[in-house]
């Protein structure tokens, strides 16, 4: 059933952007988010290292061309340095975990490409459709201390 997730977070993705304009941070985003609406502190610690990715990104993109696959590719190696930084420094104790391994970098990309707030309202909308769908089908969506 999560694979499911993820493929209805791209097709809703698609369908969000092509009625919209705007993209909700990469296509297989909002499936993961979905995901792990139970554990709002990797949600947190994502976004973190997705701030940091993009700022690092800015910067370097004063002293190296970055576009197109190169900014792709630098924007998701930013996002593994980022976390392994911060893993390794034990700045946060227990880190919570990232989001997949690819995701940072896919978020920090669309950040750098249509804005960070167009981003994550969009992002926020189509992870809250697919959240009421996971609620349709009995799929646990609030954390534990909620419910």
């Amino acid at each position: 059933m999560y694979h499911n997730i993820v493929l209805l977070g791209v097709v809703l993705s698609i369908l969000f952007y092509e009625l919209t304009g705007f993209s909700p941070a990469g296509l297989i985003v909002s499936g993961y988010l979905a995901l792990c609406l139970q554990t709002p502190a990797r949600i947190a610690y994502t976004l973190f290292v997705v701030l940091l990715t993009w700022a690092a990104a800015r910067v370097l993109s004063r002293w190296m061309i970055l576009y197109g696959r190169r900014r792709f590719a630098v924007m998701i190696l930013l996002s593994f340095a980022a976390n392994l930084a911060i893993e390794t420094s034990g700045l946060l104790g227990a880190s919570p975990g990232l989001i997949g391994c690819l995701v940072p970098g896919i978020i920090a990309q669309e950040f750098e490409r249509q804005g960070i707030l167009p981003s994550l309202l969009s992002l926020g909308i189509v992870t809250g459709i697919l959240a009421l769908v996971m609620l349709w089908f009995g799929l646990p969506v609030l954390p534990a201390m909620i419910r």
